[in-house]
Order: C-alpha cells, then structure tokens, then sequence
C-alpha cells in the first residue's frame, strides 16, 4: 500500500475516518452489546432521525454481527486452549487456531458495512462522548499531579508474564505474552527472529484505533524489521483488540472520556513498556526499543522522558517515533483529527478550555528529554502532518538535540508517513543500526 503515500491521501483518509469509519465503528459497537435486539441497539445509538430507508437491512445487520461475535468468541476460546495448553500442542493445531482466530476477527471487524445505510439515512455522531467535568476529574487526578514519577512508576513487583507456545515460521517464531495490567490483561504479539543470539528487541504501540492483530493480511509499517535481525514485540494499547470495552470501538475511551482516558492509556502504556523491556532483558542481551506511530509515539515518548528513575532493566536504549508532536493536552483542541471527530466541542460542553487541560501537563507534557542519548532516538515526521503538528514535533525533536541522521522529514502528512514506510527502509535501517550498537 506504499503506493498511496502521497499528499492527497491524508484529506481523504481524515474525512473517510471520521466521516465513514468511526460512525459505522460506533454502530457496530452498540450492535456488539445490542445482541441482536433493535430495542437494545436503539438505547445505545440514540439518532436524531431515522430515516424509513435506513432501517433497511438494520435487523439483518444487527443479527449479523451478533452470529459473527459468537463465531468470534468460540474461536477466540479454541485459540486459548492450544496456545495455553499445559501439554504441547502439535504445530498444524496452533497454526489453525491463529488461521482460525484471524479469519473470525477479520469477518466480525468488516461486519461494520453493515450499518452504511443507517449512516447514510440517520444523524449521530462519530463518538459516544462521556467526558466528565473538571470539577469531576481534576480530585481525582490531584495525586498523580502532584508526583508524577510515582504515576508513572513500573509495577512492583513486576506482573508474572504468561508466554504462549510458539507458530514456527521459516525464519521467525510466532507467539504471544499476556500479564495484568491496572484491572485487566495486557497482550503483546511477538515475532523473533531466527538464527539471532540475543537478538535486540523493539516494543511497538499502534495508533489510535489501529487494530491489526484484529485483522487478517495487513502489513504493518514495521514488520520488515523482524527480517533484518529484531525482534518485534506489538503491545495492544489499552482500549483496542483483545482490550476494548463493551459497546465501544477499538480506542473509543481514548476520545469520549478525555482528557482523563487521555493520561490513563499513557500511564498504562508506560508501565506496560517497563514490564516488556525487563522481560525483554530477561531472555535477550540485546538492546531495547519502544516507540510507535501517532497515539503509540505520543505514549513512549512520555515512557522514555519518565523512564530516568526507572530499574536500569527497565529502561529502554533507543526511541522510535512516527508522527508526533508535543503539547500534548493541546492536541484535543488543536488536531486536525480531534476537530473532526468532535472533540473539541464535547470537552467546551463539559467545561473543559484549554487552560483548564494545561492544569493536567504534569502528567501529559514530555518536559525533560528521554532517557536514552540523542543518537539513540530516531524521528520520521511528516511536513503536512496536521494531526499531530509537524512544527511542534520538529521543535522538540530539536530541543533534544536529535542528530540530523537520525531525522527523517517526509512531504507528507499524518496518515501517508506510515504507509510510505512500506517502501521506505532508510528510517528502519536507521533504527536497526542504532539497535545492534553497543550500550553504553
């Protein structure tokens, strides 16, 4: 898909996320606690109107998605059951169950078409928002304003970390490792390199809404880097995949409760990436990476700039960032993405300016450097970017004295710099050698 990182596709991809995707996601997630009843579904989805035409097919949509998160669920069992069984289970077994489990996600994830005439024939918006008021959100924040470093501080002890038998592949290893996290399961999908003694590793955090471990055949913008000797490790953010939320789509929480959810998923993501890097240490001499691309480049930046008081295992050698910006509170106000969706608009109704959100910088804003050298962090950002703006993103890099090497600055915007990765191996490469390099 490299072939469509150019500058048109980031208006069209904008307008089709928040026009088309997300208000279709929004129907499918009420249909996913609907069960196939119009009455339940009608309490979730409240429309302004319906129009006669677009109730077409909705009883049919909604029975659909029903079959198709049943279908979902049994595989999603069966799944467990050979890559956690306690006996070894045979290799044709466990590339069935994932084939299986793919294939199921894959058909419950595309029964969001579903709801286009309802879409096209009836008003709602692209989100559920519930964002509460700051009289509401600031007391409950105060104690982690006050001590950020505490907020951010790993778990101790550290969550026991479940490793699921392996999918040998002809030249990597497939598997999957889950631990809890706040009051739930965090999952990672590992992908290893063979014939790499202690092979470095990258911890890789997806955007907003990106669910490829919930999809079939889409080609990450990192997944080469497992070819060039890394091994890749894709946290699921909080809110998406395995995690999200009864009657919500994948990152939903992340816009309709902000600006809390907004500092829940980062500290979520942080003590996440501290339990991966020390386990990563653990079965590996290699170097450590985290990073990841606009929402998952946001969150280990913070990572890395908190990471300074952390257990040396647990801090991370290098910093991988596509699409980013800094000022992150102001982003809800001033992206292009969140104007769209309506953000903006929901947090003024609540209550919320952007000086009330600035009272929440301690907790959202990367004031001091990450904790790795400048010549181990590296950059792509886009020059059209208006999502997470390119000018700020390329202001802090430079605060941090990011070398030029380390710099990539694409004619692109937002959501063409991932996609011109798939045929752009400079930044990876770039990444990879600054991996293989010694620590200090």
């Amino acid at each position: 898909m490299s072939w469509l990182a150019q500058p048109w596709f980031d208006s069209t991809a904008l307008w089709t996320v928040t026009r088309w995707y997300m208000p279709l996601s929004r129907a499918w997630a009420a249909a996913g606690v609907a069960e196939g009843s119009l009455e339940r579904f009608r309490a979730e989805l409240p429309a302004e109107r319906i129009h006669p035409a677009a109730r077409l097919g909705l009883a049919r949509a909604l029975e659909r998605t029903a079959q198709l998160k049943r279908g979902l669920t049994d595989a999603e069992a069966r799944w467990e059951e050979q890559f956690f069984a306690s006996r070894p289970a045979s290799p044709s077994a466990l590339f069935n169950a994932e084939r299986m489990r793919r294939r199921a996600s894959h058909a419950h994830m595309l029964s969001r078409s579903g709801f286009a005439l309802l879409r096209l024939g009836a008003g709602f918006p692209p989100v559920r928002y519930e964002i509460p008021a700051p009289a509401e959100a600031l007391p409950e924040l105060r104690p982690l304003i006050a001590d950020p470093e505490a907020a951010y501080a790993p778990p101790d002890p550290l969550p026991s970390i479940e490793v699921t038998q392996r999918i040998e592949h002809q030249t990597s290893s497939e598997y999957w490792l889950r631990f809890r996290s706040g009051r739930g399961l965090a999952w990672a999908h590992v992908r290893e390199p063979k014939g790499v003694s202690n092979p470095p590793s990258l911890i890789h955090v997806h955007g907003l809404g990106v669910e490829f471990e919930s999809l079939d055949g889409i080609e990450d913008d990192v997944d080469p880097i497992v070819g060039m000797g890394v091994r890749l490790i894709r946290l699921e953010a909080l809110w998406h995949n395995r995690r999200r939320e009864p009657g919500r789509f994948g990152g939903e929480p992340f816009l309709s409760r902000q600006p809390l959810s907004g500092i829940e998923l980062f500290v979520a993501v942080a003590r996440e990436a501290a339990v991966l890097a020390a386990w990563c240490r653990s079965t590996s001499r290699g170097r450590v990476a985290i990073g990841g691309t606009s929402m998952g480049a946001l969150s280990t930046q913070i990572a890395a700039s908190r990471a300074a008081g952390w257990p040396a295992e647990m801090r991370p050698d290098v910093l991988w960032l596509v699409t980013t910006s800094d000022d992150i509170g102001n982003l809800a106000f001033q992206s292009s993405l969140a104007k769209a969706a309506g953000l903006p608009r929901a947090l003024t109704g609540a209550g919320w300016t952007p000086q009330a959100v600035s009272a929440l910088n301690p907790l959202g804003v990367t004031e001091a450097p990450p904790v790795m050298a400048p010549e181990d962090i590296v950059v792509v950002l886009g020059r059209r970017d208006d999502v997470t703006p390119y000018h700020r993103g390329a202001a802090m890099v430079a605060r941090w004295g990011v070398p030029e090497s380390n710099l990539f600055h694409r004619e692109l915007g937002h959501f063409s710099v991932p996609l011109g990765l798939l045929g752009d191996r400079g930044p990876l490469t770039r990444l990879v050698e600054r991996l293989h390099g010694a620590r200090p």
